[in-house]
Order: structure tokens, then sequence, then C-alpha cells
């Protein structure tokens, strides 16, 4: 299978199935740099979105008559400057919507550098200069105001700020914080308050924010792959017309319905969030990104931190780190996400010693730490494993199992207890056997849990988890722990056979695509969810959605918009239907309606036929929180998600910018 093949296998494969998505985008140099997302000039009013992949942060510059705004900045802030002075502008306001737990924020380095007013509500309790807001008040920027409203949920203190253009009194953006994103809301457990209370306090902001005119163009602080919440879009902007129609939390008309579902499948809190909330409400050390590396230590000195009870940290990739390290070190790569990583598996207050083959590496390491409150490192290993060896150091290597050696193992036998490292979402959605699964969120369990004299292979996505795994085991005393190369995206690319609810998807896939190559058969098209609901917003006419289930499951619950036909009527109907007409199968989990597809296109080979991934226990998840059930009488049935109207003149550079996804894990 060649490479271009199995990028559209693996689209494929991870069908709804945000963090495996998220964790794959944050293994590009580009995740840990912030990158332009989202750009429009209108009415002389430039909003400009940053988007930083390996913290799924999403912050902002707005540009109004030379004067300039900063929004929820990371804690690295020369690119708002430079970009800033490009568009001659002079930033004069730094806006938070709360004291983030996820980051440092970069409040205090803009207002140390660029002279700018720090704003934020006044419910924050801020203890660093800072101009307070209550409820209702404005700032300006240029002809331009920023209202402040007090939207509590996330925190006690979360804010969204409205932003009117000049001479209008309507706001046409809301910068909603961490209070609504794509898809989804901040979740109300991250502090020491009771969650239920906040998550009520949340469906009261909702329904504040959902008053506002539709072409409000939403612009959150976090995408995909952020752990301030549950489920969100790739998608980094939207319209709160388009939220109302299609984020599940905005279509609850139940307070007790919205506050069970908000306090349901959160991701684990990493526990480094206490200290950045803290940070951010005192105000973090101004550092800047300096050239100086850490403290450079010898072996005995490496020896001496970690009897001391530091950990080291490998940054190198999975491959080098395999071939040789310092046991017991932890391998948390740079290209991948780092920061978040290191909050959740090592202590926040361990000493820390870097561990990469260039000193470039280190600083760079260094640096990203630092994003999230890791300002004090006990150093780096001056010459990385080589000067350890020389000086007498031990290295320890680590199994690399290719996805062959395995499945050959386990056709005979004789595998070593194999352990999925990551969520137990994904693993039910997806997994390359009955194997056990631990996350490495919770590796103390492996202690507890697993024969520390027997051998172990670890397993993730992508290998990166497992290999970090590989690490922490070793802290616990294994003696012999191995990865999967290449995770489970390897597995698949080997053609090797995987269970779990999107197996379906996989397998239909991966039809497809070896029929694709030998071109001796013809598939039906897959249509994804979200695909499904934009086209049936867009271009309804154009679709013909036919449901085949039995007709009392139909008259349950359905797409709207959809036709029911029995099997047996099925190719008459479809030779009925107008020949321009592009038919969509829906069943329950999509099985059904691949194999009808395939049998309607031997029969009708010029017709456009498709069929629905995973089906409409598919389409319902991705679409609003119901599972594998629909809609009741007080509960409407899911529509379709609408376009987000583009009222703003785009500029051209905005124009030619890609729409990254957001990255996670």
């Amino acid at each position: 299978m060649n490479r271009s093949l199995v990028s559209l296998f693996l689209a494929g494969a991870a069908v709804a199935s945000a963090p495996q998505d998220a964790e794959r985008a944050t293994h590009t140099d580009a995740a840990s740099t912030p990158q332009v997302s989202y750009e429009t000039n209108r009415d002389g009013v430039v909003v400009r979105q940053y988007q930083l992949g390996c913290l799924s942060h999403l912050s902002y510059l707005v540009v109004v008559g030379g004067e300039a705004a900063v929004i929820d900045p990371q804690r690295d802030v020369g690119h708002y400057m430079i970009d800033a002075d490009k568009m001659g502008a002079k930033i004069r306001l730094v806006l938070l919507t709360h004291p983030h737990a996820d980051f440092v924020a970069g409040h205090l380095e803009l207002a140390a550098q660029t002279g700018a007013q720090v704003v934020i509500s006044k419910l924050a309790g801020a203890a660093f200069p800072h101009r307070a807001l209550q409820d209702g008040e404005s700032v300006a920027i240029g002809g331009a105001t920023l209202m402040h409203w007090a939207t509590p949920g996330h925190t006690p203190d979360a804010s969204t700020f409205l932003l009117a253009l000049p001479g209008q009194a309507e706001p046409s953006y809301a910068f909603t914080g961490d209070t609504l994103f794509v898809g989804s809301i901040g979740r109300p457990d991250l502090l020491d308050k009771p969650p239920a209370s906040l998550a009520s306090q949340s469906f009261d902001s909702i329904q504040r924010l959902k008053s506002l005119p539709d072409s409000v163009v939403v612009l959150p602080a976090h995408g995909a792959g952020s752990l301030c919440g549950a489920h969100l879009s790739p998608e980094t902007t939207s319209t709160i017309g388009a939220e109302k129609a299609s984020n599940a939390f905005l279509r609850m008309k139940s307070r007790s319905m919205f506050v069970s579902n908000v306090l349901s499948h959160q991701p684990v809190a990493p526990q480094y969030f206490a200290m950045n909330v803290a940070m951010n409400r005192e105000g973090p050390p101004i550092v800047a990104r300096a050239a100086d590396l850490p403290q450079a230590l010898d072996g005995a000195q490496v020896r001496a931190a970690l009897e001391k009870g530091g950990w080291v940290i490998d940054v190198r990739d999975q491959q080098a780190y395999a071939k040789g390290h310092i046991s017991g070190s932890v391998n948390i790569a740079l290209r991948g996400r780092l920061d978040t990583w290191m909050g959740i598996v090592v202590p926040v207050d361990a000493p820390l010693v870097l561990i990469s083959d260039t000193e470039d590496g280190v600083r760079e390491g260094a640096f990203r730490l630092r994003r999230i409150g890791y300002d004090l490192l006990a150093g780096y290993l001056k010459g990385g494993i080589a000067a350890w060896q020389q000086g007498g150091g031990e290295v320890r290597a680590s199994k690399l199992v290719t996805p062959r050696e395995l499945h050959d193992a386990m056709e005979r036998g004789t595998e070593s207890l194999v352990i999925d490292v990551r969520s137990a979402d994904e693993y039910s959605d997806l997994r390359l056997g009955e194997i056990g699964n631990i996350p490495v969120t919770e590796s103390d369990r492996f202690r507890r849990m697993l024969d520390m004299s027997q051998p172990v292979l670890m397993v993730c996505n992508s290998a990166y988890r497992s290999s970090m795994a590989v690490g922490l085991a070793e802290r616990l005393g294994f003696a012999d722990v191995g990865s999967l190369d290449g995770g489970l995206d390897a597995w698949i690319e080997a053609g090797f056979p995987v269970i779990g609810n999107k197996a379906t998807e996989v397998r239909s896939a991966a039809h497809e695509i070896a029929a694709t190559q030998v071109g001796a058969i013809s598939l039906p098209e897959p249509v994804d969810s979200a695909l499904l609901a934009r086209v049936l917003a867009t271009q309804p006419d154009a679709y013909a959605v036919i449901d085949i289930r039995p007709a009392a499951q139909f008259a349950e619950w359905n797409i709207p918009g959809s036709s029911n036909v029995a099997l047996a009527q099925l190719a008459a109907h479809v030779r009925g239907l107008p020949a321009t007409a592009r038919v969509v199968l829906v069943d329950r989990d999509g099985t059904t309606a691949f194999a009808a597809a395939g049998a309607l296109l031997a029969q009708e080979p010029n017709r456009a036929i498709r069929a629905l991934l995973g089906g409409l226990q598919s389409f319902f998840a991705a679409t609003q929180f119901g599972g594998d059930h629909g809609a009741s009488q007080d509960q409407p049935a899911t529509q379709a998600v609408p376009a987000v109207p583009s009222t703003e003149a785009q500029s051209p550079a905005a124009q030619k910018k890609t729409k990254k996804r957001s990255a996670g894990c």
C-alpha cells in the first residue's frame, strides 16, 4: 500500500475519532509554533487568529485604526508585536477571558514590552496591575468597542468579549474563551468547586450567548485536542447560528440534561493545571526566549539528581530512545505534544534533567516547558547519551516490535503481554485485538496490575505514548518493556485486522482503497457524518438520503429529509430518482448500507452511490449527544449543520491560508 493511499486509509479509519486525529497533528514542526489559522479584514478591522497546535491554543490580534488588542496570548509574545508593527498598530490592550489552566499566558510579557493595559474580569481577583471589568462594561480599541460579558461555568470568572465594529451597536465577533468552543463548551470540573454548580451556571451563560445574532463569529480559546473540554471540533471558528444548529449543548432545553452531559466523558485533567491558574492570576514571572541553555550537567550530577527524586526527560524521537537511553528516563519527544504530556505524567515539583542529541533540542524543550510553567530545570546532560556512555554510564535499550513481528507472534501464541496505553474511548473505538488497556495517564496501575518480571509490549496510535509508557514502566521497576513500532497506524497500514466500534469503518475504507488499486470492481464512495450534515445544509436537493432500516426503526429516529425504503424496493426506487441525484444509503452502523450500495452499483454503474460511514450511530454521535439512539419528542431530530456565512471580506493573505486542524492527544 503506497503512502498516498495510506493517508486516505487512515483518514477513513479515524472518522469521528478526534483524539487520534489530534495526536497525529502534533507530530509536525508547525504544531509547536503559532500559525495563522483565520484572518478577516472587515470595515478596517483586522481579526487574526493564531493556533498553537501542541497546546490546542487559539489566541487573537485585533487591529483597529492604528491600535491593537491581543486576546488570551501565549507566553512567548514576539509574533503579536511583529505582526502589529507590520500593520502599523500599537498594542494598547491585552484581554484575558479568565486565568487559564492549560498554559501560562503572556499578558505580563506584553504589558512589560509594549506598555499595554491588561483587562480581565473583576471576578478573577487578579493580583497584577490591570483594569477590572464588571459585566456589561466596555473598552475601546481604535473606533471599535470590546464589551465584557460575564459568562461563568468553565470557571466562576469566565468571560466573553464582544467586538462591535466602528459605528455599529451589535457585535460582529465573540471571543468566547473557554465558555463556548466550536462543537462543545468548557469543562466545569477543574477547580475546587462543585462541578454541577458551575455546569448550571454554564447553562445560563450558553442561553445568554444564544441571544446574540446568528451572524456573530465565534472565536474560542481552544480547538480539538484541548483538555479544557470534550469533543471539540477541529474547526477553529464558527458562528452563533451554526452552533445553535449543531452544538449539542446549545440545543439542550433541559438544565438537568445539560449538566449531566457536561459532567460526562471529560478527559484527564493534568496536574499542572492548578499551578497555571495560580500563576496566571498572580502574574507569571517574565521570561524571554533566551539563547542560554539550562545548566550543563555531567554524568555524576545527573545521577545525583536521579537519587534526589529527579526525572530525566529524553526529548529525542522514539527510535533513538529505543536504541539506548538512561534506565528510567521518560521519552516525551519534541516532535509531539511535549508540553501537555509533561504536565500529565511528570510531577510539577520534580527536578528535571533534559536529554537531547543537540543543544538546540535542549533549548527548544526548555522553551516549550516554560509555556506550561515548568520554569525551573535542574539542567541538561552535556553531550547527550554519547557523553553518558563515555563517562561509564550504562544505557538500556528497549524493543521496537514491528507489526509483522507482533502479528506472527500472536498467530503462534507467543506474544508478550500487550497493553494499549490510549484512553478507554480510543481503545473501545479501535484496537488490534483483545488486549489489555491501561491508559498512560494511569501509569501507576502498571505496577498494581502487571507482573514486572514478565515482558510487556506497549501500544498506542503512533508509538508516541507507548514509548513514553516504556520509561514510566522502567521507573517502576519493569524488567522487559517494549513498544509497537509505528503503533496502531503502522498495524493498519500493514493490513492487519482490527476490532472495536470503528472497525467497520476501517474495513470499509480498506476495501475501497484495495479496489481502487486493483481496479477490479466498483465500490460505493464512503461519506462521513460531518460532510453529510454539511451538504444537506448547503445542497439538500442534490442528495437523496435513503434509510434502509425497518420502518419501525425509521419512525423512531432518522435524518430529517431522508426516505425509508425497504431493501426489496431499493433498486426500483433509485431508478426512479433524477439521474443527477447523489444517493446516500444509511443504516444503523454502515454495514448493510455498504453492502446494499455495492449491489446497486453493480446494477447502476453510472450512478453516484454513497454510504454513510458508521451509519446513524456515528451521525448522531457526531452531531448531537445521543449515541446510538435518536431524538425524542421534546428533543428535535438532528438538523444538518449550516455553512458558516462568509460576511467578511477576507484579506488576500487570509484567503491563501489553510485551515489547520487543532492538535491534541
